[in-house]
């Protein structure tokens, strides 16, 4: 198990800088990681503070300077966050969103006005299954579906989680069973790896990044 804590200068409290990323991540990382195609999943928990938005587009950024896509689900939380950041930076053409839903009014009301400048801006939607009138039990079956084509597509996942965290931890256990390289961040709430995963992880306190600014 890979665990570290980042701490960052006030100076760089908007934005981790790029190079720290480069020292952090283990040079193994980038010999697995270089050589597949280049698509990085954002993924993590719905109830995310919105205090780890710049360590999320911090992430975004890192990936899109060396010659990645992002994939996200388009939920609340984590996937907007990266949205945004995509939007933000002008790359949206460089992302690609994996729904569950059928359309647009599927996707949860806060995160449709993102989509819809997402898909007007060149960016890719991969539509489910799911119908926004859906039963309780088919959109569950949609999202973890959703969930599975996310992981299939990616060379590596980076997962944001706090609390709980259930959709994100199995997704988090899909990656680590195909053999996909994975960076979790915990950020709090009680957020933890269960100890087969642990090994199979690269950990970040992502705690320590907001108390540090």
């Amino acid at each position: 198990m890979l665990v570290r804590s980042l701490r960052v200068s006030r100076k760089k409290k908007m934005l981790l800088n790029l190079p720290c990323w480069e020292q952090l991540l283990p040079a193994h990382f980038y010999r697995e990681v270089l050589l597949m195609s280049r698509l990085v999943g954002v993924v993590g928990s719905r109830s995310l503070p919105a205090s780890f938005s710049p360590l999320v587009s911090s992430l975004v950024s890192f990936f899109l300077a060396r010659g990645f896509r992002v994939a996200s689900g388009g939920a609340v939380g984590a996937d907007s966050f990266a949205l945004s950041a995509l939007l933000q930076q002008g790359a949206a053409s460089s992302g690609v969103v994996f729904s569950a839903w059928q359309s647009a009014s599927g996707f949860p009301a806060l995160v449709r006005p993102q989509v819809s400048q997402f898909l007007s801006s060149g960016g890719q939607v991969v539509w489910g299954s799911a119908s926004p009138c859906a039963s309780r039990q088919q959109a569950v079956s949609a999202l973890l579906g959703r969930n599975q084509r996310l992981v299939s597509a990616c060379s590596v996942l980076v997962a944001f989680l706090f609390g709980p965290s259930r959709g994100s931890l199995f997704t988090v256990r899909q990656a680590v069973q195909r053999g996909v390289p994975v960076l979790v961040f915990l950020c709090g709430g009680g957020a933890s790896l269960p100890a087969d995963l642990a090994s199979r992880c690269f950990i970040f306190q992502g705690e320590e990044v907001i108390k540090s600014w």
